[in-house]
């Protein structure tokens, strides 16, 4: 009798670990987000949601913010308006970006620089001849072996060839947190999975704890006296 209650107890405790493992029921993160990450270095910008719509590749490194989400493209929108530039919203290959649960503190890249046009097609350069305007970046578009700039310059866009000096400093906001949220997760993983419960785990708990007294009562009570004695 003990060996059978002693069967059951132990095929009942495999039952409910395989049904309730620890690590199945650690809470899982929500992947959807408001921001992307550009991690890419051929991630477009497009008018529309066809690939021949290219306008400019977006800045690697730096985000954009989701509008819309499916399959094959996202509704995105980048940049902002101020006096120097303005917002811009197209699409985005759903498959190139990288999907953040958080408002990222530096989003877009910010990038001004100056551009010298020549008067009345001279080509002799000095300040009587020439007018500097600047010019808001947005990204790199190639054509064959040239790559030129999509700017802002005023109130229009439009492509100028790409400066040889123009350099503009990488984002390490997505790799710096992408780091500090592995170093604080990875001595936590065993940690986490021994100690997460849910309300489910809970109550079997519980009910485990009830049981146990009463199997062990069944095990150990001493067995009833015949009604009467045999001889020997």
């Amino acid at each position: 009798m003990k060996k059978y209650i002693f069967s059951v107890f132990a095929a009942l405790l495999y039952f409910l670990y395989s049904l309730f493992p620890l690590s199945a029921l650690k809470p899982q993160a929500d992947a959807e987000s408001t921001y992307a990450c550009i991690l890419g270095e051929s991630t477009f910008f497009y008018t529309a949601r066809d690939e021949r719509q290219g306008l400019f590749l977006l800045p690697q490194t730096y985000f954009v913010k989701v509008l819309e989400t499916s399959p094959d493209f996202c509704k995105i929108e980048y940049l902002y308006d101020d006096d120097r530039v303005k917002k811009v919203v197209g699409y985005a290959k759903t498959s190139q970006l990288t999907f953040v649960d958080y408002a990222p503190q530096t989003p877009y890249l910010y990038h001004l620089f100056e551009v010298d046009y020549l008067l009345n097609g001279e080509e002799e350069d000095n300040a009587l001849n020439k007018i500097t305007v600047t010019c808001a970046y947005y990204g790199d578009y190639t054509i064959g072996s040239k790559t030129y700039c999509y700017i802002l310059r005023g109130d229009e866009f439009g492509y100028i060839p790409k400066p040889e000096s123009l350099t503009y400093p990488k984002n390490d906001e997505y790799a710096d947190r992408l780091a500090q949220t592995e170093a604080a997760e990875t001595p936590l993983a065993e940690e986490d999975s021994e100690s997460s419960t849910s309300p489910a785990q809970i109550a079997i708990l519980i009910a485990l704890c009830l049981l146990v007294p009463v199997l062990a009562a069944l095990i150990l009570k001493p067995p009833k006296k015949p009604p009467y004695e045999t001889e020997d």
